[in-house]
């Protein structure tokens, strides 16, 4: 198969061929989440060496450049954590994958590491880079990774010539089976720090979760929760090197199933809220920290159970529930816990024991709700509303907090000052003013109700929903209850961190001129976020900017990337100016997210044929190729997936934007180049999918034979004709799964394939006199020769 290169694939130029794509999934692969699955990483390795003639040793080199240029270029320890667990252990993990034969894939990497040897450049700068940390033993990147790769089986003991050779330790995981909270510290301590055994650190994490959640051990649940929360790296690791579900899956069921029991004494009880509050608020911590809000069908499990809807109805607020939607059971909770909080009757035993942890974090905000009403109203002051709120910085209670501050914040946001709001002009969202608790009309009376209120204001509710205008009394009452719990003492950091956003947002609504409670908030949300996001910018992105500020990074990575000046540069040798090759790939992601595909892949066109007059069109089309087919953006998304940035350059922004730009016959073949790239690289949902789901039947099976092979005898363990003929057949069943994978990547594209063939057909007649046209239809007539046609399915099934 001819690769998309004319001419000797392999000359002196081959470093170039597979950098630039390379740099943009290794920079992707660390910054985005939820993090790019194995199998898609896995495939495009196979493709780059298949569809550009490389040889996979050249391909591999390639990657780890890339990994050790962004280990290089972080400027944080935080950072340099994520890239030194790429380079170490994904990488190898990642390669371990590529083949089933051990001879072919160990050849690959030592061949790989031999060459990599010889880039003394950028291995001595980072292992200056990693000597910033201040590690009491000093790092050796070249030796790191061979020790990575040699866990995996790899390389062969003495076929590398590596100064001081490559040695391994024990890992006793005994220890960690029923730790105490010392011995939980130190298992997330020495994930951080251990790379030679990290996959297996983390993989321990996730089982004592598993297991505590299985016990329901809410003790030792609620310990490893509380430290990963307060170790967000250690998050980031379980993120890069594990699938989220892995972790979210266990806290899911623990959540879901937790009931109070009322023959449990008072100290047990609120030791199962306390615990239900720490791992719901790392629930949460996790969702948002990796935007995993559209995705939470493939990151958990249980699509009926109380977490899964609770997250998927508040994933960005929690609004006060309509009276008219809780039962008959929750109105009577509420009513219970508004006489607790506001009739001096105080939280007893009895109602801690019988409140469904589930239920109260749902009706939290509406008894706020109703509780401003009845200030607002006069049935209660602003002083006793506040010792109510207090009652929520009990330990045993501060998950019930989230609701309440989100509920202040939305309607400090939303609310307008000067519009006088009432019970009878605006009701509770979806419900009437005869269903609020405070009306004699409700289906549960509170005790506020009984007591009172103003002349004229009886019936008078703050509660007006999001958007929404208020009273100037209504939202100083508000903005006072958010500035009186947040500057309190006793309000934990942690859930500053995880209401950041809704915070921050409140905060600008707020005026801040010498209030002394509004300096404490804004410190404590400095303290409480700082180095919390290593990936977060100083300054947000302006979105007017956008379009200007991601041409020039697509231009900057594309003239300043992987060039022999920078080869020369890796191996140590001089040269003269610099080289800007950082892959911002959150600014990519921003202006996909706020100006939309078409203008996405705009930008990449126009940088596209600028640089194809120059002598870097071939990064270009990598780049742009790479751009195109990486999911920047979760799988829920698909406005924003690879497959519909494909169809708006094949349907529109191709045939729209590109003709009175192609001026040159260089500029036609480098577009079709980047089409044809574009094309071979894509690798759809479903296929990943199907991938997926293969892999885990192969997964079972291997476990199958696995636990038969235990009880042979081994006398009799022979491998018998029967044996090599089901081993033979697995053969088969992997062709045929090959064939069948191969069917569905070119069913995915066969469209635009299409497409482009009549296309062709009309622009062959005026290419001649048209030198960009005559480039591009050159350029996409050779990608088509090479491509095979779709086969009959029923031919390998």
């Amino acid at each position: 198969m001819d690769s998309w290169t004319t001419g000797n694939a392999v000359d002196s130029n081959v470093e170039a061929l597979a950098s630039a794509d390379m740099m943009y999934l290794a920079y992707s692969m660390v910054r985005i989440r939820p993090a790019i699955p194995d199998l898609f990483v896995v495939q495009r390795l196979k493709d780059t060496q298949k569809f550009k003639g490389l040889d996979m040793d050249t391909v591999l080199l390639q990657f780890w450049l890339a990994a050790l240029t962004g280990l290089a270029e972080s400027n944080s320890a935080n950072q340099r954590l994520l890239w030194k667990s790429l380079v170490f252990v994904k990488i190898p993990s990642i390669v371990s994958q590529l083949y089933s034969n051990p001879e072919e894939i160990c050849r690959v990497v030592e061949l790989s590491l031999r060459h990599l040897s010889f880039y003394r450049g950028i291995l001595n700068e980072c292992d200056e880079c990693i000597a910033e940390d201040g590690s009491s033993v000093p790092i050796d990147v070249l030796k790191a990774i061979a020790t990575g790769c040699q866990a995996k089986g790899l390389i062969r003991s003495n076929e590398l010539d590596i100064p001081n050779g490559v040695s391994t330790s024990q890992l006793i995981l005994g220890d960690y089976d029923q730790p105490t909270i010392e011995a939980i510290e130190d298992l997330c301590g020495r994930a951080l720090s251990d790379f030679e055994h990290q996959e297996k650190l983390v993989d321990k994490i996730i089982q004592v979760c598993e297991e505590a959640s299985n016990r329901n051990d809410v003790s030792m649940l609620s310990k490893i929760c509380q430290t990963l929360d307060d170790n967000p790296l250690v998050l980031d690791l379980i993120n890069l090197l594990r699938s989220p579900s892995a972790l979210l899956i266990p806290l899911e069921r623990y959540v879901n199933n937790l009931q109070q029991n009322e023959e449990d004494d008072i100290d047990t009880c609120n030791s199962n809220l306390e615990g239900f509050g720490i791992v719901l608020i790392l629930i949460m911590t996790t969702v948002r920290r990796y935007e995993l809000a559209g995705c939470l069908d493939t990151v958990l499990k249980d699509k009926h159970g109380f977490c899964y809807l609770w997250l998927l109805r508040t994933s960005s607020t929690i609004p006060p529930m309509s009276l008219s939607s809780m039962s008959a059971e929750m109105h009577a909770l509420m009513g219970r816990w508004i006489s607790a909080l506001f009739d001096s009757m105080g939280i007893s035993d009895d109602l801690i024991q019988t409140s469904k942890p589930q239920m109260l974090l749902e009706i939290a905000p509406s008894v706020f709700d109703q509780s401003l009403a009845a200030c607002h109203a006069g049935v209660i002051d602003s002083t006793t509303l506040n010792s109510g709120l207090d009652y929520f910085l009990q330990p045993c209670l501060l998950f019930v907090l989230i609701g309440v501050v989100q509920y202040l914040c939305e309607e400090i946001v939303f609310s307008t000052p000067g519009s006088h709001a009432t019970a009878s002009s605006t009701p509770l969202p979806g419900s009437s003013v005869g269903q609020s608790i405070l009306s004699p009309a409700g289906r549960v009376i509170s005790p506020l109700a009984t007591r009172g209120g103003k002349p004229g204001n009886g019936n008078q509710s703050s509660s007006g929903g999001a958007g929404h205008g208020k009273s100037a009394a209504s939202v100083l009452m508000l903005q006072t209850s958010l500035k009186s719990l947040l500057a309190g003492e006793s309000f934990p950091f942690r859930l500053v961190r995880l209401l950041r956003s809704e915070i921050s947002a409140a905060l600008e609504s707020l005026a801040t001129e010498n209030d002394h409670q509004m300096g404490i908030i804004q410190d404590r949300l400095a303290e409480a976020t700082v180095n919390y996001y290593p990936w977060s910018n100083l300054e947000p992105y302006e979105v007017n900017k956008l379009a200007q500020q991601s041409s020039l990074s697509f231009s900057s990575i594309v003239s300043g990337g992987r060039s022999m000046l920078v080869a020369r540069r890796e191996r140590g040798l001089s040269v003269f100016g610099g080289s800007n090759y950082h892959i911002d790939v959150d600014l990519f992601r921003a202006t996909l997210t706020f100006l939309g595909p078409a203008q996405f892949v705009a930008n990449i066109l126009e940088q596209l044929l600028a640089a194809a007059q120059t002598p870097h069109g071939q990064r270009a089309a990598e780049l742009g190729a790479a751009m195109l087919t990486t999911p920047l953006r979760d799988s829920s998304d698909q406005h924003l997936s690879p497959q519909n940035l494909l169809w708006t350059l094949m349907y529109q922004s191709l045939w729209v934007l590109v003709p009175g730009k192609l001026e040159t016959f260089q500029q036609g073949k480098v577009l079709a180049q980047f089409v044809g790239m574009s094309l071979d690289l894509f690798q759809s949902r479903t296929y990943l999918q199907h991938s997926e789901e293969e892999r885990k039947r192969e997964r079972e099976q291997e476990q199958a034979i696995g636990s038969d092979a235990m009880d042979v005898d081994p006398v009799q363990s022979q491998p018998s004709s029967s044996s090599l003929s089901n081993t033979q057949g697995r053969g088969g069943r992997n062709d045929k799964t090959r064939s069948r994978q191969q069917i569905e990547r070119d069913a995915a594209v066969e469209p635009f394939r299409l497409m482009l063939d009549q296309r062709l057909k009309l622009l062959s007649p005026i290419a001649q006199d048209r030198p960009g046209f005559e480039g591009f239809v050159q350029g996409i007539t050779h990608y088509q020769e090479r491509q095979a046609p779709l086969p009959v399915i029923n031919k390998f099934f």
